[in-house]
């Protein structure tokens, strides 16, 4: 399965058309991708000839090169995202989907429909082969948690740039997808806590648990090894918009004002609330944390915003006409937004097979390995703490450490949704690995001992709960060759050792466990087997949906829709503008040039030599000089180090803000101020004296 460009097809997500990566788009990148269209191999392993990302090499990205060169020579700038299509919005497909997902399938009605039976890609593992957890001769989780997701995991940013809008989207996405509910009166399968933990057992008594319900089981499975116990999803296995407008017709109904099409929404642009302070949408889980209730207040907003258009479109539109052509609108934004950006910003580009129309043949349930295992990769992405910032990119109040920002949506009162959805576009994500911060994996909704929880030892358990196969036997289902060796997973010789003496036996690992130790795919931000499950989820998910929005839509209809990004919506229903066009991606850059001044009075060889490599008759750049990229506090970020002409570039700014870059040789500074995601600096220049 591919998960990214292969090394013939190399695509620049920084900036495509910059075929050559020297910052600057000119004739000559257009030229490199004709030359390795007719056979220069050499072009290929330095650049990026795969310009519009499609894994091929043709005339459109050499015509993308020449446009783009078009367009900055006229002094053209890009389309303003805020900016929508003329065109009449899409109209009201003749048939509009259910809210519960019965009836998507015309032979199977209940395929995808809420309630259905999560399925499995492997054979159930359960201690009896029945129903009984597995692993008990596995170590405790929150041993295996202590042992390798501690702090010493979580300091690495994604290396690919990705944005905090990974962990955003990928759970508002999740909870579309799947929900499955423990049981409150069920039977307890607590965790045991080590002896001696430092946060949940300080005083050594060696009698503590961590308090773990297991999960809801489908009714009529668990009677036999032939009939192993099964769970229940409790929403729509579809990309429906579920979380925006809910599973059932009750919850559907709750959500709307019944006048113009509209979601209520309360006069300051925010969800409504209960009397415990929750927000209410379609979703209960909505309020888990102040980034999850922005990004459904915006679709909330985007969702009026498109029914205030139609009505003034189409006056004669009724209620019900106006919310159901609104609501098949965002879901396909929802899902080109996922398809489009969030996917192949995740896997790869090429990562899931590009969509050959609606296939009745495929079961769009959702598999356990994926919402038990697989899809929880987000939960290592997370920073510490939420902050808040405004256009440019500058705090407008102190950040909330993460394990404060569980369930206090009331806090968005206080500072709107703008500040946080810019803070999720202009912060760079945690690493996708077995790390996971403190917020996460001590504090989870509450301190140790007063509700806090390990999300760590939690995954873990939940995934022996559901008696999920090993790492290995799943791989095998997935079509993978299995692993014969701790070094096969993970290239990490530290974390080789820890599993090794966790598990002793590679054949024995949890999978959770073993899909984040997974080193990554090339171009990919997750490994093999993890890309592999997700890419048949989501593969599934859409090629299994009747209402899946290019089955549905077509010309300007289609396009309007896609052509809609995450950023758009932002700014179409936020103060927010400027936004990098891909908000996935956090990857600004500050380039410059170390050059030396040549003292007068230069003779001979020595004036030769200084000349042979001037930009003028005064200057020439140098190589071997050390930059440094300083914080706001003095700390080294990053070093670079002048190429051969002299150049350098950072790109490894975790976030917004302000920075210095320091020329090590000399001491002197320059201030550059980071204020979008997409920014690129240039011309931070140093020039230095010699005599030679």
């Amino acid at each position: 399965m591919m998960a990214g460009d292969v090394d013939s097809y190399r695509h620049n997500v920084f900036d495509a058309e910059d075929v050559n990566d020297d910052g600057v788009v000119s004739a000559i990148d257009a030229l490199l991708v004709i030359n390795a269209m007719h056979g220069d191999e050499s072009i290929d392993k330095e650049m990026f000839s795969d310009v519009n990302g499609d894994g091929r090499r043709s005339a459109l990205d050499a015509l993308m090169v020449i446009n783009r060169v078009r367009r900055d020579r006229m002094g053209l700038d890009d389309p303003d995202p805020a900016d929508e299509p003329i065109t009449l919005l899409p109209m009201l497909p003749s048939e509009v989907r259910s809210i519960d997902g019965s009836g998507n399938h015309i032979e199977h009605p209940d395929w995808g429909s809420s309630g259905q039976t999560l399925l499995r890609a492997a054979a159930a593992q359960y201690g009896d082969g029945i129903a009984s957890p597995g692993g008990a001769d596995r170590p405790s989780p929150r041993e295996i948690s202590n042992a390798i997701a501690g702090a010493a995991q979580t300091a690495a940013r994604s290396e690919r740039g990705l944005s905090a809008f990974l962990s955003v989207w990928g759970q508002f996405v999740d909870h579309d997808l799947g929900l499955t509910e423990s049981v409150e009166d069920g039977d307890a399968f607590d965790i045991a806590i080590p002896m001696g933990d430092p946060m949940f057992d300080p005083g050594g008594t060696g009698e503590v648990v961590m308090p773990f319900k297991r999960s809801m089981i489908q009714e009529g499975t668990g009677t036999s090894a032939g009939n192993p116990a099964q769970h229940v999803n409790e929403i729509t296995a579809y990309i429906d918009g579920s979380q925006v407008y809910g599973s059932d017709i009750e919850t559907a109904h709750a959500l709307r004002s019944f006048v113009g099409g509209r979601l209520t929404i309360t006069a300051e642009g925010l969800l409504p609330m209960d009397d415990a302070g929750m927000v209410i949408a379609g979703d209960v889980r909505a309020s888990e944390n102040l980034s999850l209730t922005a990004i459904h207040t915006l679709f909330v907003r985007e969702h009026n915003r498109l029914a205030d258009r139609i009505a003034d479109e189409d006056p004669a539109a009724t209620d019900e006409q106006i919310y159901q052509r609104a609501r098949a609108i965002v879901i396909g934004q929802i899902q080109s937004i996922t398809y489009h950006e969030y996917l192949p910003a995740l896997l790869g580009v090429h990562s899931v097979a590009r969509y050959a129309g609606y296939d009745a043949q495929v079961n769009p349930g959702i598999v356990t390995e994926f919402s038990t295992a697989a899809y929880r990769f987000g939960h290592s992405t997370l920073n510490e703490d939420i902050k808040f910032l405004d256009n440019e990119g500058r705090p407008v109040r102190d950040a909330v450490p993460l394990k404060d920002a569980f369930f206090h949506s009331v806090m968005l009162e206080e500072t709107g949704i703008d500040s946080i959805l810019k803070y999720a576009a202009s912060t760079r994500s945690l690493e996708v690995d077995v790390g996971v911060v403190d917020g996460l994996r001590n504090f989870l909704f509450g301190p140790p001992g007063a509700g806090g929880m390990d999300l760590v030892a939690m995954n873990i358990q939940r995934g022996r709960d559901h008696g999920l196969s090993d790492y290995n036997t799943t791989r095998v289902a997935f079509g993978l060759d299995p692993v014969e060796s701790f070094d096969a997973i993970t290239s990490d010789v530290m974390l080789q050792d820890e599993l090794s003496r966790l598990y002793g036996d590679v054949n024995d690992i949890d999978l959770w466990v073993g899909l984040m130790a997974e080193d990554h795919l090339s171009d990919s931000s997750v490994g093999e087997l993890t890309a592999a499950i997700i890419a048949d989820q989501f593969g599934r998910s859409r090629d299994g949906d009747r209402f899946y929005f290019e089955n549905i839509f077509s010309g300007d209809e289609l396009r309007f829709i896609s052509e809609t990004t995450l950023a758009d919506v932002i700014e179409r229903n936020t103060q927010l503008d400027g936004l990098q066009a891909n908000v996935f991606f956090m990857q600004s850059e500050v380039r410059g040039r170390v050059t030396v001044a040549m003292a007068s009075g230069l003779t001979g060889k020595a004036a030769l030599d200084a000349m042979s490599s001037t930009v003028d008759d005064r200057i020439t750049g140098v190589a071997g000089f050390t930059l440094e990229l300083l914080s706001v506090g003095g700390a080294v970020i990053d070093t670079a180090v002048t190429d051969q002409r002299g150049n350098y570039r950072f790109r490894s700014f975790p976030e917004t803000g302000s920075y210095q870059v320091r020329l090590s040789e000399t001491g002197d500074t320059q201030d550059v101020v980071i204020s979008g995601g997409g920014d690129r600096i240039r011309g931070v220049d140093f020039e230095v004296m010699t005599n030679f």
